[in-house]
């Protein structure tokens, strides 16, 4: 097989695969030693070490470690081969010096022996050998590595170049989170050795890459995950200390990375926690404002703005510009976050009548923006004042408002409950909840059931189950049945019966019947409950003596 047509003996499918590889730039560690043999590795699901023999242009051999075992030549050996096709000529043979036994033998050894093992050895050693530590430090510390730099730009990169796995399927975020995941490492490491500048860079470049085109392949949210714990690593590395130096070079990158919208969209990293971090610890605020400014200039109204505003705000606070701080409030107090500052404020100060104007505002901007939901938060923030206030009316007229309206129909019963006189309350409630029925659809039986426990209305429990639910693995009888069984167990026993004959005439499959099955062990538990239970079982088996999976699950 020669070097120049080999793609004529191989699967057309292999070589265009190993052609992919060579081109995405995913070999590396190339050698070349006596007589002609070539060593790399290739970087596709995994790191694989290939190694080829020529004779000229002759291939004599070739070996790669990855488990493909369906032709005789993968795709990683393709890829190194037209590797040395075309740069040859740039790596001349390395003559190895002839070495003596002992160093062959520890050669050797040192192939044998695994790199746990090795670190395990080394750290011993150089604990009961203080020169041989320093030897090691001397050596191997990366601060005094100066003649090899990597380039993580391209390490990290490359991470991203190639995600398919050895059948050629898309592998999508989760790949590439298992290939950064080393770097991360290798970070952490490195903060530990006090090499600052070389593990925030490594930071830096994952965070930036995994931003750019993020909604692309992160399907299973693996890569946002990366992205936070270097985030996070980060915002250590600024509370634990960092040189001025770095923090001024780190806070130019955040002023980048912060004007992708990425990062906030998918909850990718926290910027602005990380700007406002770094501001406090130089005490320059200035930086932090002017970064903030440029993107807000540039979106002055996205789905980010109010946390920008926000982190805004913070940074005015730390550097003590109140009036600043009161400038930036108002200007943007068409944003609801930024609204509810100022109402803070003017609840503190005990300044009632100002809040409910300032939240009359919020709900006449929030109409007409056509924000319903907006206006409901509003309308519970107004509820919150009458109650400090002690306005009884207006109390009732909100709650009863937002119970129809709102978020959560069961804080507002509860509320009405505490303002109407306790003698009043059964006719009211009757009243309350005919008209509330009529005008709420939507989820709102589940709020009637709620408040039908509550008030140990078991007749209209045990109706509201009668008329609304149907039998399934996935209803709400179970809240309500510990109730009712005590209080209706005939009833009870009924609605199974009735419901069990339609739920086996609609449904077939092993899962309904096992579901079948267990409904009627759970009317056994019901008094009286054993002899209808097995009527019913018996009118099954004669019905549906066919389905066969029935039959075997009823049996048991």
């Amino acid at each position: 097989m020669k070097l120049n047509n080999f793609h004529k003996q191989i699967s057309h499918k292999i070589y265009q695969r190993g052609e992919e590889y060579y081109e995405y730039d995913t070999i590396d560690n190339v050698e070349h030693s006596y007589p002609d043999t070539w060593t790399a590795e290739v970087e596709g699901s995994d790191v694989y070490s290939v190694e080829i023999k020529l004779n000229s242009d002759e291939i004599v051999s070739w070996n790669c470690d990855c488990p493909y075992d369906y032709d005789d030549m993968c795709k990683h050996v393709v890829a190194v081969l037209l590797y040395i096709r075309d740069n040859r000529d740039k790596h001349p043979v390395t003559i190895e010096a002839s070495v003596s036994d002992s160093q062959e033998q520890l050669t050797e050894i040192l192939k044998q022996t695994n790199n746990k093992e090795l670190a395990s050895f080394l750290s011993a050693y150089a604990d009961k050998h203080p020169d041989f530590y320093q030897e090691l430090v001397s050596n191997l510390h990366p601060k005094t590595k100066t003649t090899h730099r990597v380039d993580y730009i391209k390490e990290i990169q490359k991470c991203f170049k190639y995600s398919n796995d050895e059948y050629g399927f898309p592998q999508g975020g989760w790949a590439i989170a298992g290939k950064l995941d080393k770097y991360i490492k290798k970070a952490k490491s490195l903060i530990k050795l006090n090499c600052q500048e070389e593990a925030m860079t490594i930071l830096l470049h994952i965070v930036r890459e995994i931003g750019k085109d993020y909604e692309d392949y992160d399907y299973d949210e693996d890569l946002g995950y990366v992205c936070q714990e270097a985030t996070e690593l980060l915002g250590e590395m600024v509370e634990t200390g960092l040189p001025d130096d770095l923090l001024k070079n780190l806070i130019t990158e955040i002023g980048q990375l912060i004007k992708n919208d990425n990062y906030d969209n998918y909850d990718l990293a926290d910027l602005d926690e990380l700007l406002l971090s770094i501001s406090a610890k130089t005490s320059n605020f200035d930086n932090g404002i002017r970064i903030i400014d440029e993107v807000l200039k540039n979106e002055p109204d996205s789905f980010r703005t109010p946390s920008l505003v926000m982190s805004k705000i913070k940074l005015l606070e730390s550097a003590d510009r109140k009036e600043e701080v009161e400038k930036v409030i108002s200007s943007y107090l068409y944003l609801p976050e930024i609204r509810k500052i100022r109402l803070n404020e003017l609840i503190s100060e005990k300044q009632y009548e100002k809040a409910l104007t300032l939240i009359d505002e919020g709900i006449d901007f929030a109409k007409k923006k056509g924000h319903s939901g907006t206006v409901t938060d509003w309308k519970d923030e107004k509820l919150s004042v009458y109650l400090l206030v002690r306005n009884k009316e207006k109390v009732i007229e909100l709650a009863e408002d937002l119970f129809t309206t709102g978020r959560d129909s069961m804080k507002y019963y509860h509320i009405l409950k505490t303002v109407i006189p306790t003698e009043k309350w059964a006719d009211y409630l009757d009243d309350f909840l005919g008209k509330s029925t009529k005008q709420k659809t939507w989820g709102f039986g589940c709020v009637l059931a709620q408040i039908y426990i509550e008030e140990k209305y078991w007749d209209k429990l045990m109706a509201y189950v009668e008329n609304n639910i149907q039998l399934g693995k996935y209803n709400s009888l179970g809240e309500y049945e510990p109730y009712l069984k005590t209080q209706y167990p005939e009833r009870m026993l009924a609605f199974y019966r009735t419901q069990l004959i339609t739920y086996a005439e609609n449904n077939m499959g092993r899962d309904h019947y096992k579901y079948a099955a267990a409904v009627l062990k759970k009317m056994k538990t019901y008094p009286n409950g054993t002899e209808i239970a097995d009527t019913l079982l018996a009118y099954f088996k004669s019905i549906y003596s066919k389905r066969r999976a029935m039959m075997e699950e009823l049996g048991k």
